[in-house]
């Protein structure tokens, strides 16, 4: 449903861009009842925002606090987590450009949706003010800002929310609002073409998942949009993991989709549970696709959701049956020194792998742990200045302690002061990559 309405000339069109991006800001950010209805009046298909019917309140509560958290964080940080580095260069922009709502409205974060349209709202007046004054540099110089923003933030994540919110919405309240929200967006995209293709440009690089991932980085690719190009909302999540006798609750967070993982690994069940959520990856890989190809101006935005979908995919393939990658062993790489550690800690940082570093106590500290461990303490913590690391009772021996305990970690780099020249033990493109890095045959 498209709330837009053409323009006579430069001042009016932006004018009303300015307006309707405000009222859609306006409408995620206050709770539905008669606040609104200011808002709301005029158009039928809002109306129900602002009538006072606690149904309503209710499912703005289920759709736009918990379901959906409409932050940018969410849908484009690594990690999918609310705020950080994300959160703070919106803010960063808001403060250069003097826009000054957070505090008005309860949110917990500048990334907002609500609030960056409400800031592209100020954009679009401000272009309507300079081309009503006869200042044509004001007014392009707002466009540009206007096409950064977009390409740099609003139009990289929210038609990609927009899409989520209207399934997630159904029938309900907020479905026409949902689908306004999109439909302007998609306007505003081809008006400014923030991200058109063009065969000049650098070839997109996905972001590729971690040569080996535990529950706990399982888990994180799959929930953070902007690394697995997909949104996995509750119901998907139980579908996956009901089948599969899993428990899951109807009030679960998508957070706990991790414990999910770890059940599915340790009953050699990981490669169906991820079988399960197949279907809905190709779903979002061919709606992007399918947006790549029908909107020129943002092609480059659509086609890198789409290839981080496709990484996700071509992972879900290769997970092999019974288990994860994670049951491989890690690569492991063994020194004489500290010296030795640390360089290899900050040379396979900058190839992307996670390391853990295992250090031999001297015999007077093993004993000692060791007595306190056989009295029957479970964790003995060491630790010194900036320091600490934890022990665990264990009668196995280390290697079989680091492949449970660390399942997430690329490389073990194990200092044994009586070793000799640097070693690395493992096969595979990793081992591979660590001999490469650290020049090791």
């Amino acid at each position: 449903m498209s709330l837009a309405v053409p323009a006579p000339d430069l001042v009016a069109q932006a004018g009303r861009r300015a307006r309707l991006a405000a009222l859609l800001g306006a409408l995620l950010l206050e709770e539905p009842g008669p606040s609104v209805a200011g808002l709301a009046r005029g158009v039928p298909a809002l109306e129900p925002l602002a009538g006072g019917d606690p149904e309503v309140a209710v499912e703005y509560e289920r759709l736009l606090l918990r379901d959906v958290p409409p932050y940018e964080s969410v849908f484009l940080a690594e990690d999918g987590r609310l705020g950080g580095e994300t959160a703070r260069a919106v803010a960063e922009l808001y403060t250069r450009h003097g826009f000054d709502e957070e505090g008005r409205w309860r949110v917990a974060g500048a990334d907002h949706l609500g609030l960056e349209l409400r800031f592209y709202a100020q954009l679009c007046a401000e272009e309507s003010a300079g081309w009503d004054d006869d200042r044509p540099d004001r007014a392009v110089a707002a466009v540009e800002a206007e096409r950064a923003f977009l390409a740099d933030h609003l139009g990289r994540w929210g038609p990609v929310a927009a899409d989520v919110l209207v399934a997630g919405a159904g029938a309900g309240p907020y479905h026409a609002l949902a689908e306004a929200l999109g439909d302007f967006l998609a306007e505003e995209a081809e008006r400014l073409r923030p991200a058109p293709d063009h065969p000049e440009l650098p070839a997109l690089e996905p972001r590729v998942p971690p040569i080996r991932l535990g529950p706990a980085r399982l888990a994180r690719w799959l929930l953070a949009p902007g690394a697995s190009g997909v949104w996995l909302d509750g119901a998907t999540l139980a579908h996956a993991s009901l089948r599969l006798g899993i428990p899951w609750r109807a009030s679960d967070p998508r957070s706990q989709f991790r414990k999910v993982i770890e059940d599915a690994t340790d009953a050699g069940d990981l490669a169906d549970l991820l079988a399960g959520l197949r279907p809905t990856v190709e779903r979002w890989r061919d709606r992007h696709l399918a947006r790549e190809s029908s909107a020129p101006g943002a092609a480059r935005i659509w086609r890198a959701w789409r290839l981080q979908a496709e990484q996700t995919l071509a992972l879900i393939d290769r997970m092999p049956e019974g288990g994860g990658e994670h049951a491989e062993r890690p690569v492991v790489v063994t020194v004489a020194d500290a010296g030795g550690a640390r360089s290899a800690v900050e040379r396979l940082g900058r190839l992307g792998l996670r390391t853990a570093v295992s250090v031999e106590l001297p015999p007077g500290l093993l004993h000692a742990a060791a007595a306190l461990l056989g009295a029957g303490a479970d964790e003995l913590l060491l630790h010194g200045p900036g320091v600490s690391a934890a022990a665990w009772a264990d009668g196995g021996p280390g290697e079989a302690r680091e492949g449970r305990l660390l399942p997430d970690v690329d490389v073990v780099i194990r200092v044994v002061p009586a070793a000799g020249p640097t070693t690395v033990t493992g096969s595979g493109d990793a081992a591979a990559r660590v001999r490469a890095e650290l020049g090791v045959r």
